[in-house]
């Protein structure tokens, strides 16, 4: 079937199901068949698991280091976890999660162009080359919170275009009320969005506004749009607070991003310029063309009453980009590629601006202060979408090649490993990318021992921070204690009187610092700290992950047992 004969709803809901396959296709090769996990993935797939399925299961078992959605939205897929366990010993309940919200936003950069009645040909074309971008295929396949946060994102921007557009005020309660809200509980990226979207919107209704009372109005959206977004800080923030003691615990706990730098010995910029010059390559590298599309959109749009929509998309992907350019130059965060990733959806809404528009779609309700619909031209020359449409297709062989550098995609380069496995090659990034790939690897193996210890519930003490790869491995997570049991202290003050079996312990450096268990037996890696003797040393095959001690512990009726 043609796609120009389908609606635009049905070109939706092929959209949908389309790419839906595709990243649960390339979740399940990666992560299932090829064990390729990212370790933030992992954790929270953990984190949901506890969830349901720990020794002591509670919603707050989900932590508070992380903004709490992406490892909810996972919890209805745990629930087939029993039937299916790749579900969490291999992250794809992760997996389903971002295929789910990828496609989402994949149907969000369609509805853009299919909103401005731009060609068919010319938006599926756009289209295509987000959704099929190397760094939206590989993060809407791999259970990081990228998916979900850029779907929201995609959705309140493209409502606030329309609101722009016609002064329809669904679309304020949309784009603030729902998207805005849901995207800061999925990443702390969206606070600088929050506010540029309030400012955006109460400068334009004080404009648009004639009339007196014009600040009470330009007020009233600016809460509409902002206040969800503000009430899902102030209420995470406080949740976090009266549970565990710390307000933001991914900035002041001894297991968020702060302390991850200063006891890894610190992957942050050397320097402020630094720092923005590393962002600067990394957006390069994810939109190289973007300036030139922003110039083309600005010039086309220069005459059109619609002009003040090109603002939406660069304030608010904008505001996004400036806090991860700032918290990394700052030092407070890591040098990673995928932090940037907004820049992918700028440019993709910027190239559905860029050209001229056909019947724009009919709001619900037009306000009174909708600015006058352009009528369309007669005629339209090809040219404009051709050039913009290759500008847009240079994206995808640059950040293909970005996603192999080392430096700039940490994270991402080892997928050369998956791609062209080369076994038999001794160079040293080829070996660095099989340890890459072979992340968890040894965790699995851990977990499986265990299980085959036949232990009962409570028997195993570990902490998280290293941990959680073991915990979600294991068909018998209840065996295990972790940080997020309302009786964790209690029992590893004392093990033996409570029935522990094992210590599961690391080194005490790195990382490794902040393990509870080492900072409650300062020697116990090295010496089991007169509460346990060594039963097991299980060096890791997987990179940058720490060698394992299993600790028995002594019998409190004979010791020496």
């Amino acid at each position: 079937m043609r796609l120009r004969l389908l609606s635009d709803r049905q070109c939706k809901w092929l959209v949908y199901v389309t790419m839906v396959t595709a990243y649960l296709a390339v979740g399940y090769w990666l992560q299932v068949r090829n064990g390729f996990i990212l370790g933030d993935a992992l954790s929270r797939v953990q984190a949901s698991e506890s969830v349901l399925y720990s020794r002591d299961p509670h919603l707050a078992a989900i932590g508070f280091i992380f903004t709490p959605l992406t490892a909810m939205l996972e919890i209805p897929v745990m629930l087939l976890s029993p039937f299916f366990p790749d579900l969490t010993a291999r992250g794809f309940a992760g997996s389903v999660m971002s295929a789910v919200f990828m496609a989402g936003a994949v149907v969000q950069i369609f509805a853009t162009g299919s909103d401005r009645g731009l060609p068919r040909a010319y938006t599926v074309t756009i289209t295509a080359l987000f959704a099929l971008n190397p760094m939206i295929v590989f993060y809407g396949s791999n259970g990081m919170s990228e998916a979900p946060f850029i779907f929201f994102m995609t959705w309140a921007v493209r409502r606030l275009i329309l609101w722009m557009t016609d002064d329809d005020v669904h679309h304020l309660v949309a784009a603030g009320g729902i998207a805005l809200g849901l995207a800061y509980l999925t990443r702390y990226d969206a606070v600088g969005t929050v506010a540029a979207a309030g400012l955006l919107v109460g400068a334009t209704t004080y404009l648009r506004a004639r009339e007196a009372p014009r600040i009470r109005r330009a007020l009233l959206d600016l809460l509409l749009v902002s206040l969800p977004g503000a009430a899902a800080f102030v209420g995470w923030a406080a949740t976090s607070w009266l549970i565990t003691g710390d307000a933001f615990g991914q900035f002041s706990s001894q297991y968020g991003n702060s302390a991850i730098l200063k006891q890894s010995g610190g992957a942050a910029a050397t320097s402020f310029t630094g720092g923005l010059a590393f962002a600067a390559v990394c957006i390069t590298l994810l939109a190289p063309t973007l300036l030139p599309i922003a110039l083309w959109a600005g010039v086309a749009r220069r005459h059109s009453p619609h002009r003040g929509v090109l603002a939406v998309p660069v304030l608010m992907y904008g505001a996004v980009l400036a806090f991860q350019t700032y918290t990394f130059a700052t030092g407070a965060t890591f040098p990673f590629l995928r932090f940037y990733i907004a820049a992918i959806p700028l440019a993709s809404t910027l190239a559905m601006l860029a050209v001229p528009e056909g019947r724009l779609t009919e709001p619900k309700r037009r306000g009174r202060h909708a600015p006058p619909t352009a009528a369309a031209a007669p005629y339209r020359s090809r040219v404009g979408y051709v050039a913009v449409a290759m500008l847009a297709a240079v994206a995808v062989p640059v950040a293909a090649r970005g996603m192999m550098s080392p430096h700039y995609a940490p994270q991402e380069y080892a997928l050369g490993a998956v791609l062209s496995p080369d076994p038999d090659s001794v160079s040293p990034q080829k070996a660095v990318e099989r340890r890459i790939v072979a992340t968890f690897s040894t965790e699995r193996e851990i977990a499986k021992y265990l299980d085959s210890l036949d232990l009962p519930d409570s028997s195993v003490i570990t902490d998280t921070v290293y941990g959680f790869a073991v915990v979600v491995a294991s068909e018998n997570p209840q065996i295990f204690v972790v940080p997020s049991d309302p009786d964790f202290v209690e029992l590893l003050n004392d093990p033996s009187a409570h029935g522990i079996k094992y210590l599961l312990s690391v080194p005490p450096s790195g990382r490794g610092a902040s393990d509870a268990l080492n900072q409650r037996y300062p020697t116990l890696y090295d010496t089991g700290s007169d509460v346990a003797t060594l039963e097991l040393e299980i060096p890791n095959d997987g990179d940058s992950q720490p060698d394992w001690r299993l600790y028995r512990v002594h019998d409190p009726v004979n010791p020496m047992a």
